[in-house]
């Protein structure tokens, strides 16, 4: 590397430095959202993916419980020198946002979503989905670190299908201004990581 090149490097690191610590405090307070704000590799957003074909397969779906250690936080604000200076709390629940975000998917894919005292419990066509989250957090350095952590059970009629625990990851780039909206786009990104890992394995196993 030339010497302009590494005197580049050294200012692009202190650009950053800089621009993270003048915005590193203040409780950022997103909205959970899902799906991701759709994007393509140029930032343009891109039209939405047709829904799959209907399935004889309904889906009893259960509120996933939240089972973290900490509920109130989803992430947490960092300084140009990695201190934790704020924390993320999300303006609606964990539990509401895993929920709505596995009965869109399941209906993306084709699946009926119903509530359990809709379904005849000996429907063969039938099938019961419930989870917990086990962690929810984005942190923030230089860019955004989405994690999500879901564990999920299947049964039908016959008994067990799976228990299986299912973790995506999800970024929404460079932390420039470490806004909400990044911080809930980075955790909408690794939601569907996981429920995309989900939704394969019900594939696999509900006609």
């Amino acid at each position: 590397m030339t010497r302009t090149g590494s005197i580049k490097q050294i200012w692009l690191c202190l650009l950053i430095v800089s621009v993270l610590s003048g915005c590193a405090f203040g409780t950022r307070r997103p909205t959970l959202a899902y799906p991701p704000a759709p994007e393509d590799a140029s930032g343009a957003v891109v039209q939405a993916a047709a829904p799959a074909a209907t399935k004889r397969t309904t889906v009893v779906l259960a509120s996933f419980r939240d089972e973290r250690s900490d509920k109130s936080t989803v992430g947490t604000v960092r300084n140009g020198f990695g201190m934790r200076t704020a924390d993320v709390v999300p303006n609606n629940t964990v539990s509401e946002w895993v929920t709505q975000a596995v009965a869109t998917e399941l209906r993306s894919h084709g699946y009926k979503v119903m509530s359990d005292t809709a379904v005849d419990p000996k429907d063969p066509n039938a099938l019961w989905l419930s989870g917990d989250v086990l962690n929810v957090f984005c942190d923030m350095y230089f860019s955004y670190t989405g994690q999500v952590s879901l564990l999920a059970k299947g049964r039908n009629a016959q008994g067990e299908l799976f228990t299986k625990h299912y973790a995506g990851e999800g970024t929404a780039g460079i932390a420039w201004a470490a806004t909400g909206d990044s911080f809930a786009q980075s955790l909408a990104l690794a939601l569907r990581d996981a429920l995309n890992k989900l939704m394969a394995d019900l594939n696999a196993v509900a006609p």
